[in-house]
C-alpha cells in the first residue's frame, strides 16, 4: 500500500449534515469497517469516525490513498443503489394503496348511490325522495326560488295486475318511469315513492311550466302501449301538483299535491289536478 497520506479534509461539512447523510456515512462507514476488519489500526479509525458521525459532529481524518478510497466509493455506491431501491419500493407501495383506496371510494360510493335507486324502475327511491325533499324546502326558505312537487299515480293498476298478472305489471311500472322521465327535464327527478305512485320534483320553475309538463306527462301516457300476445295494453295516470310556498315543509307540500291527485282520480282519472 501507497505511504502516502492525504492531508486532513473534512468528510462532513460542520453543522450542515442531515439526518439521512449522516445516516447513510455511517452505513458506509460500517460496511467498509467489515470489508477491512482484518486491519486493526485501519478498522480503529473507522471506528472513531463512525461514532462522530452519529453524535452529529464535524469529521475529518487522514484516510489512506489507494484501495481504501476505492472501496470507501464502491461501498458508498451500493449503498446508494440500495436506498434507490429502497425508496422506489416504497413509493410503489404507497401508490398501491393510493389505487387501492380509489377503488374502496369509489365502490362506496357506487354502494351508496345503488341504495338510493329501484331496483325495478332505475329510477330514484322513496329514500333518495326523503333526501331531496329536505334540500329542496331549505334551498327555498334561502333563495325563495319556486319549485314544484307532483304525485302521479298509475289508473287501475290493482285490476291490471290481478288481469294480467305481476311479471307484465313489472313492466307497465318500468315502462311508465321511462316514459316519465323523458317527459320532464334534466335537472328534474323522478322517484318511486311505492307501488303504483311515483313523485317528480320540477326545480325553479313556475305555475305555468309546472302544469304544462304535468299535462305533457299525462298525455304522454295515455298515447303509450305495449303489446302482449295479440292485444295492444295502455294505462293511464292522474296527477296532482303543487307549487312551493312560504307556509310549506316537506309534508304538507307533499300533501297539497297528494290531495290534488285524488281530486283527479274523483273527477275521472287520467288527469291533471293542480294545488297553486
Amino acid at each position: 500500500m501507497n505511504d502516502k497520506r492525504s492531508s486532513e479534509k473534512p468528510i462532513v461539512p460542520p453543522d450542515k449534515s442531515s439526518e439521512f447523510e449522516r445516516n447513510l456515512f455511517t452505513s458506509c462507514l460500517q460496511g467498509l469497517t467489515e470489508s477491512i476488519s482484518t486491519d486493526v489500526v485501519l478498522s480503529k479509525k473507522l471506528a472513531d469516525l463512525e461514532a462522530e458521525v452519529l453524535k452529529g459532529e464535524s469529521i475529518s481524518s487522514p484516510i489512506d490513498l489507494g484501495k481504501e478510497i476505492v472501496k470507501l466509493n464502491s461501498i458508498f455506491i451500493e449503498e446508494i443503489k440500495k436506498i434507490r431501491e429502497s425508496s422506489r419500493t416504497l413509493q410503489d407501495e404507497l401508490e398501491d394503496q393510493r389505487r387501492t383506496s380509489i377503488t374502496l371510494a369509489e365502490k362506496l360510493e357506487q354502494s351508496q348511490a345503488q341504495a338510493l335507486v329501484d331496483p325495478l324502475t332505475k329510477v330514484l327511491n322513496r329514500a333518495a325522495y326523503n333526501m331531496r325533499i329536505g334540500q329542496m324546502v331549505q334551498e327555498y326558505k334561502r333563495y325563495k326560488e319556486e319549485w314544484a312537487l307532483l304525485t302521479l299515480d298509475i289508473d287501475h293498476f290493482k285490476k291490471f295486475n290481478d288481469e294480467f298478472g305481476h311479471q307484465l305489471g313489472d313492466n307497465v311500472l318500468k315502462l311508465f318511469a321511462s316514459t316519465v322521465k323523458n317527459c320532464i327535464r334534466v335537472s328534474d327527478r323522478v322517484f318511486r315513492y311505492g307501488g303504483e305512485e311515483f313523485v317528480v320534483l320540477l326545480g325553479r320553475i313556475n305555475s305555468e311550466i309546472a302544469t304544462h309538463l304535468a299535462e305533457k306527462i299525462c298525455q304522454t301516457v295515455e298515447r303509450s302501449y305495449f303489446v302482449h300476445g295479440d292485444k295492444k295494453l295502455k294505462v293511464t295516470v292522474s296527477i296532482g301538483g303543487a307549487i312551493i310556498d312560504a307556509d310549506d315543509d316537506e309534508l304538507s307540500i307533499f300533501e297539497r299535491a297528494d290531495k290534488a291527485m285524488y281530486q283527479a282520480k274523483n273527477n275521472g282519472r287520467n288527469q291533471v289536478v293542480m294545488d297553486l
